[in-house]
């Protein structure tokens, strides 16, 4: 056989390994969104068979694969399966089924284990995405918050992402995409969980006294005038058991709630809510508005906290916010200090 034989041999068994890799996907993607609206409910072999045009083999291979992947599926003997209530898989056209946005989170991409979402954007060439790219991890293995903290990401534990934004010249004052994000996640999980969700200054979200949630908000900066080009906002949910050794301190939507399997819900959730409130800031100029819920959620006020920069610590008693952001407190002397940087601790 000739080299130009061989050649056209292999290109035609990769064209059909691809296109074989192609209809297990999309088998795969047709069989789960079935269980899933009929989640807890028993479906025949056959009937999955009958509306996809397979063998009822085909659905026990698919059956299995989906398996593999961690989908809590139940085989009913001489019945068919069962999706289970506790089955959290991310998938993303349950995600893109719950989205109305008209930017954030029309392209995504989702990836079984990345080190840091926030580190895979900013390492991706921003050409070849557009602004509100989302990407999204079923866990990470190098999850970061501020001061390169570690931030748990336990795989199927937690809803990981972090969205792209590229931003003009007139949007060059970021202060209060943050809270945007902190406001944001509260709306969300009040929305698809049930349970009130509050805000710490200036990125964390609580349930129950307990942190749920942490963001973080990355500026990438480029060209010869080192403009800002681009931001990123990271943003963790506890969504599964909260790691026993962090109990004391942090919680999940799970806990909180007594709920689970929402996590594709929630990142839907979260993603709209973010575009309404980032629109309203950006190009609505209603930041006062923003920030007013921000209040709302902030449970710091009034309390006493350790404040501490760079430089030094003092302990200060929360007044609020004021109209950018910046955590308005008053120390032991009396004299009132407005916090734009740095962080609070409720115990010391």
């Amino acid at each position: 056989m000739s080299t130009d034989s061989y050649f056209l041999v292999d290109t035609a068994l990769f064209l059909l390994y691809s296109l074989a890799r192609k209809v297990i996907v999309l088998l795969k993607d047709n069989v789960l969104c079935i269980l899933e609206q009929h989640k807890g409910d028993v479906v025949t072999g056959g009937r999955l068979a009958s509306e996809l045009g397979v063998s009822r083999n085909a659905i026990w291979k698919t059956i299995r694969l989906l398996q593999d992947d961690g989908n809590d599926i139940v085989s009913v003997p001489n019945k068919g399966y069962r999706l289970l209530g506790t089955n959290d898989t991310l998938f993303e056209k349950f995600i893109r089924d719950g989205l109305m946005t008209s930017f954030i989170g029309q392209d995504m991409r989702i990836l079984p284990s990345v080190h840091s979402t926030n580190q895979y954007l900013k390492e991706l060439d921003a050409d070849t995405v557009d602004s509100g790219f989302v990407l999204i991890a079923d866990e990470q293995t190098g999850g970061r918050g501020r001061r390169g903290r570690v931030f748990v990401s336990r795989k199927g534990e937690g809803v990981y992402f972090s969205i792209l934004l590229k931003l003009g010249r007139a949007q060059q004052d970021i202060r209060l995409l943050t809270v945007c994000a902190a406001v944001a996640v509260s709306r969300a999980i009040e929305d698809v969980c049930g349970i009130r969700a509050d805000i710490k200054w200036v990125n964390d979200v609580f349930c129950d006294g307990k942190k749920v949630c942490g963001i973080l908000t990355e500026a990438v900066v480029s060209g010869e005038l080192q403009e800002l080009s681009t931001v990123i906002v990271g943003i963790g949910i506890n969504t599964g058991m909260a790691p026993p050794e962090f109990s004391d301190i942090a919680t999940s939507v799970q806990e909180a709630a007594g709920v689970c399997g929402l996590r594709n819900r929630l990142i839907a959730g979260v993603l709209n809510q973010f575009e309404a409130v980032y629109l309203d800031y950006t190009e609505r100029g209603n930041g006062a508005g923003v920030i007013e819920y921000y209040r709302s959620r902030l449970f710091i006020i009034g309390r006493q906290v350790l404040v501490s920069d760079v430089n030094s610590s003092y302990v200060a008693t929360v007044q609020g916010v004021d109209d950018m952001g910046a955590l308005i407190v008053m120390d032991d002397g009396g004299v009132v200090r407005f916090v734009s940087s740095g962080e609070i601790k409720l115990k010391w």
